[in-house]
Formats: structure tokens, sequence, C-alpha cells
């Protein structure tokens, strides 16, 4: 006696089935893939953003040595700017967001005659501008600058000021930090001497 096979012919659903299967993998594997990318380089920006400010200490470390014991270190030497001292003994026009408009670009900054000696370590670029908050160069005059309290006028107001407090003019210092990739930082600070 023969034995006879009958052959069924396939459907291929299970076939089907694992090639829908593998498409779901390789699209949610993708998706990861590109997630982790995109965290990547977020906190690469972040790490970026905290160098920059890092750096920018330099910058106000310099115009400290300048104020406290270098070229500006007399009232009598920041009544005239000087340019290779990064400084103004007037105030400079600033763009929309207070920074001033020398700082923003490098043209500006060396038709300004400011030193380009920048301080520059590992790709990263600091630069820095110190001015006066007065109206204009000269001796001080509390009528056209912005001043701070001496140490004996507490309140801060000018009516209710002790005899024998002083106004002191504001100096304002501002540094660009430029760092890898064309990334800058733009950093402020006031202070009275």
């Amino acid at each position: 006696m023969k034995t006879v096979f009958f052959r069924r012919q396939e459907q291929g659903v299970v076939l089907i089935g694992t090639l829908f299967a593998l498409v779901l993998l390789m699209l949610a594997a993708a998706a990861m893939l590109r997630s982790s990318d995109i965290s990547a380089m977020l906190a690469g920006n972040l790490s970026f953003q905290r160098d920059l400010t890092n750096q920018a200490e330099r910058g106000f470390a310099a115009a400290r040595k300048l104020m406290g014991s270098g070229a500006l270190a007399t009232e009598s030497a920041r009544e005239s700017s000087l340019a290779s001292g990064n400084y103004a003994a007037a105030r400079l026009t600033t763009n929309a967001s207070g920074i001033p408009k020398v700082l923003t670009s490098e043209s500006t900054y060396k038709d300004a005659k400011y030193s380009v000696a920048d301080i520059s370590e590992n790709g990263v670029t600091v630069r820095f501008v110190i001015d006066r908050q007065c109206l204009a160069a000269g001796a001080f005059n509390e009528a056209n600058c912005e001043t701070s309290a001496g140490s004996s006028d507490a309140s801060g107001s000018s009516w209710l000021r002790k005899p024998g407090s002083e106004r002191r003019p504001l100096y304002r210092v501002s540094v660009r930090v430029t760092g890898p990739r064309n990334t800058q930082a733009f950093f402020q600070s006031t202070f009275a001497l």
C-alpha cells in the first residue's frame, strides 16, 4: 500500500507578522538612537555654557586688576578713556539687551582701538570693556553719573544723606566669551570704587 501525502499550501501569516514586528523594532531602535543623540547634544551644550561662564571670570579678574592696582587705580586716571585698558570714561552705547555695541562684533571692537591682545586659551577668547556710567568723560559730577551710596549713606536716597557721606560713580564691566563652534556668551557686573 502506498502512502499519499497531501501538500497544504502555506498561508505566510507568520512571516508577515514577523516582518511587521521587525519593522516596529527597527523604528523603536531608531527613535531611541535619535533620543540619545539629542540628550548627548544637550549635555554638550550645557557643558559649553558652563565652561563659558567659568572662562568669563578671567575677564572680570583682568578688569579688577586694572581698576585695583593697574593703570586705572587712581580716580584721575579714570577721568579719561584708556583704549589699551579697554576702558571708557563715559557710558558706552548699548544694544537692546544692554550689551555695549563695541562687544557685539569684531570690527567695532577693533575700530574702537580696544586691546585685541585677548585672553585666549583652549580655543576660548575672552574680551572685556569697562565703562564708567557717566554721560561724559572728565571729573566726577554726581549730576551726570549713575552713583552708588557711600558707606555712611545706608538708605541710598540723596535727601536722607548723612553728613560726610559721598557718592561714587558706578562702573560696568561687560565680558564677551567666544568658545568652540563660535558660541558666544555675554556677562556684566557693576561696582563702585
